[in-house]
């Protein structure tokens, strides 16, 4: 018989299982990876993309996708953080209605806990903002978002955005400036902390 280079590979290789944070999601079980049995510590560094209804077994979180990326192995079990979160752009490209001003921003702000993330924040207007009305709403809207972040840990963060605690927050104060139909976070992503991560984890092997 003819050596199969592909299947004799595919026989080295062991499922490990992937857990969600213990922080946030309870360190669920949300899919699991094949690896090289002899490389094991290679699934440090990859990304499991789920849509949040998913994770958290509701169809009202269905507009949000969390990416984790593992940072720790241990025996066939990944351990992973949050990486990202983000709105879907067939739920922005929804809610962004003919006539109406979509205001965007983008800026980096650390945690509590000491993690940098960049923040990208959306509002869509009612009806078509003049452009110092949509400057204010993005003054206001980053200004409120800065002093938040700062004083909450990492997944705290996560977890009051997903939960629209923070957006609902502040939308009374926005609609004062002009009125607005949505608030949002459209992403939150973690800075330079997985390459750190998989770096001890190379270490300690």
């Amino acid at each position: 018989m003819a050596y199969n280079k592909k299947y004799a590979d595919w026989g080295k290789k062991v499922w490990v299982d992937i857990y969600a944070p213990v922080e946030i999601f309870n360190e669920n079980k949300i899919g699991e990876t094949p690896v090289n049995k002899d490389n094991i510590e290679n699934v440090v560094g990859r990304t499991v993309d789920l849509n949040l209804a998913f994770i958290l077994n509701n169809f009202k979180y269905q507009n949000y996708k969390v990416i984790f990326q593992i940072n720790k192995i241990s025996g066939l079990k990944a351990y992973t953080e949050v990486k990202e979160v983000m709105l879907y752009p067939s739920y922005i490209r929804r809610i962004t209605m003919k006539g109406t001003s979509k205001i965007e921003d983008s800026f980096i702000v650390k945690t509590s806990d000491g993690y940098d993330v960049r923040i990208k924040p959306l509002v869509i207007t009612k009806f078509k903002a003049h452009r110092s009305q949509r400057t204010e709403i993005k003054k206001v809207y980053r200004k409120y978002l800065e002093e938040k972040v700062s004083s909450l840990k990492y997944y705290e963060l996560i977890e009051k955005v997903i939960n629209y605690d923070l957006q609902n927050e502040i939308k009374p104060t926005l609609n004062k400036i002009f009125p607005v139909s949505n608030v949002e976070i459209k992403r939150i992503t973690k800075i330079n902390q997985v390459k750190q991560k998989i770096q001890q984890t190379l270490e300690n092997k």
